[in-house]
């Protein structure tokens, strides 16, 4: 038991260690009106309960006091250029951090200035931004309908080019300069002669002739083929029909062929079929092209048709698959 404080090794609920003027507690212990009712009475009870100091302890444990507090003051006094030292160390980096300080305040500053403007600018380019997205998004609607335009455009571009071409004919292999200053009479004389005058009793009536419009050959080369416009539609069904079933036609010791005047377009595609169509007749197919471009092929009396040069080609490698 501890005769200077309040409570006891055993007590396990509550511990309180004051130390107090057995004398005068209360004037001692300023927080004394500050406590709970019941540690009140505690400190109360306890102070009627302890032993008092006599005289002796008293003078006792002041005079040890006393010493104490000299020494204490020895102590501080010896030490007290190492405490100026220290005190004027602190002074120095007290001064050395302010200046520091001041440094970081100002590179905050100017960090915080710069995080400003970064922070404007980013909104701006954020807005301009949205307002791209914006635009474009509306660009690309434009463009997908201008597209779909286009594309029907150019299939009634393809078309009416098709039918101003529809009573024009080819005819390849004539040597340059045969057709001489009028190649309209010309075609309609060389067009009976090719194909009999039993098929054509009255001279074929050509509105208008003309080589293909490129340089002129040099005598060794290819000659340009020339194309005819046929007055009458029917006339150009039988000229292209005849031409194909009177293949190969001869004028004047040379072979000659007569073509449908297809769009460029429309020949680039027919062109695609030639490599399959030579290696479906070998295989023993008929083959034929529609207009614009299907080939249409018979084999033991089955009858494909084909708008892809690709879809052609595995039908033909599953030919020579089975073979």
């Amino acid at each position: 038991y501890d005769p200077y404080c309040l409570g006891t090794k055993e007590d396990i609920s509550l511990r309180i260690y004051l130390v107090v003027d057995l004398d005068d507690p209360f004037n001692s212990l300023e927080a004394y009106n500050y406590f709970h009712p019941s540690l009140q009475f505690i400190l109360v009870l306890a102070f009627h309960i302890m032993p008092r100091k006599d005289e002796a302890q008293k003078s006792t444990a002041q005079a040890g006091s006393a010493v104490s507090n000299e020494t204490i003051l020895a102590a501080v006094n010896s030490h007290k250029d190492d405490l100026s030292k220290v005190y004027t160390l602190v002074d120095t980096l007290k001064k050395s951090l302010e200046g520091r300080l001041d440094s970081i305040e100002a590179r905050l500053t100017t960090l915080q200035t710069e995080h400003s403007e970064v922070r404007h600018r980013l909104d701006d380019i954020d807005s301009a931004l949205t307002s791209t997205d914006a635009r474009v998004s509306a660009l690309e609607s434009s463009c997908s309908e201008l597209a779909a335009a286009n594309g029907l455009l150019k299939k009634k571009v393809d078309d009416l080019e098709g039918r101003s071409r529809r009573q024009n004919i080819r005819i390849v292999g004539l040597r340059e300069g045969v057709e001489g200053a009028r190649p309209a009479e010309f075609v309609s004389k060389c067009i009976s002669e090719l194909l009999g005058q039993d098929s054509f009793p009255k001279p074929v009536k050509i509105d208008r002739a003309h080589r293909a419009l490129r340089p002129k050959p040099l005598p060794n080369e290819r000659p340009r083929i020339i194309i005819a416009r046929v007055h009458n539609d029917r006339d150009v069904m039988n000229i292209l029909r005849l031409s194909r079933q009177q293949a190969p036609l001869m004028y004047h010791g040379q072979k000659v062929f007569i073509f449908p005047d297809y769009t460029a377009e429309v020949s680039a595609q027919r062109q695609a079929f030639n490599t399959v169509r030579k290696r479906l007749v070998e295989a023993g197919a008929t083959c034929s092209l529609r207009f614009p471009a299907k080939l249409q092929v018979s084999l033991n009396d089955t009858v494909k048709s084909f708008t892809s040069p690709t879809d052609a080609e595995r039908f033909a490698n599953s030919l020579s698959h089975i073979k």
